[in-house]
């Protein structure tokens, strides 16, 4: 009779110090965002202490109060969910209806027309802005959803993005599906976008960040207050005339709008790296 006697896995020296040095970095990139949740708890009068103290002497909701209530910041983070849904379900709709066709159909031109799209992509959204701005100017969409939303409603990135996937779903499943009388657009949304699930989150998620995080565009167009952004809701604390910068509602302010995206990388990271694992690079 043998016995075994079961030892700890030994961790490697070499696995241990990679360990400390990712966890280094990880600290010191998030280090601003600790420091603004720890200042926008801080008293008013402890925020421009020097030297400065890390932690709060006294934590105190005043700053999220101030950034509330000081400003119609629920109408900021109002708009803000209305421009970034928008934005989010006609790039998912619109890339997935456009990488089908890139990636499944075949019609005359079909790679130029690809090429050109993915030529955009190289193009700064700077050169195209002054005459994004005259038209929507010119169209009366200036303070209106219409002129936050529409120059962002389709994405060379997420045409792409899809389009590597649906590449990667065999050619044979296609033809079964028109063997069994599925058309084009049943074939799309009933057998398609399900097997894409894990792709089409991943641009979701994607898209959201960019639309959330967007400030020059919304600065420019809007200038009626009820129209403003929740990115934009921070420079008014930045511009007090009486008091001067308040950093403590400025902190508080950038928290409340850091919240969605934490939100979602806390409740959809996996899903994120399943998505990019599971996209292929195949052209």
């Amino acid at each position: 009779m043998s016995l075994t006697i079961k030892t700890k896995p030994r961790i490697k020296k070499n696995d241990l110090l990679m360990h400390i040095l990712l966890i280094s970095i990880g600290l010191f990139v998030s280090f601003p965002i600790i420091l603004a949740i720890l200042t926008s708890f801080k008293l008013p009068s402890d925020v421009t202490n020097y030297p400065p103290t890390l932690l709060p002497e006294v934590w105190t909701v005043e700053n999220y109060v101030t950034a509330w209530t000081s400003t119609p910041f629920w109408r900021f983070f109002a708009n803000s969910i209305i421009q970034t849904g928008v934005i989010v379900f006609f790039q998912v709709l619109l890339s997935v209806m456009a990488a089908y066709a890139f990636s499944v159909l075949e019609f005359p031109g079909r790679d130029l027309f690809f090429y050109l799209i993915i030529g955009s992509l190289m193009v700064p959204f700077q050169l195209t802005f002054i005459p994004n701005f005259v038209r929507i100017s010119q169209w009366g969409w200036a303070n209106t959803y219409m002129g936050l939303t529409v120059p962002f409603l389709a994405s060379a990135f997420g045409i792409f993005l899809l389009r590597q996937f649906f590449l990667t779903i065999p050619k044979e499943l296609h033809d079964s599906a028109k063997i069994d009388g599925a058309g084009n657009w049943r074939f799309l949304w009933q057998i398609l976008v399900p097997l894409s699930k894990g792709s089409i989150s991943a641009f979701s998620i994607f898209a959201f960040l960019s639309a959330w995080s967007q400030y020059l565009w919304p600065l420019i167009i809007t200038n009626d207050e009820t129209m403003r952004t929740i990115q934009i809701a921070v420079r008014f604390f930045l511009f007090d005339q009486e008091r001067g910068a308040d950093w403590g509602a400025v902190m508080a302010s950038a928290v409340i709008a850091l919240l969605p995206t934490l939100a979602l990388f806390l409740i959809a990271q996996r899903q994120l790296v399943k998505g990019i694992a599971m996209t292929g690079l195949k052209g």
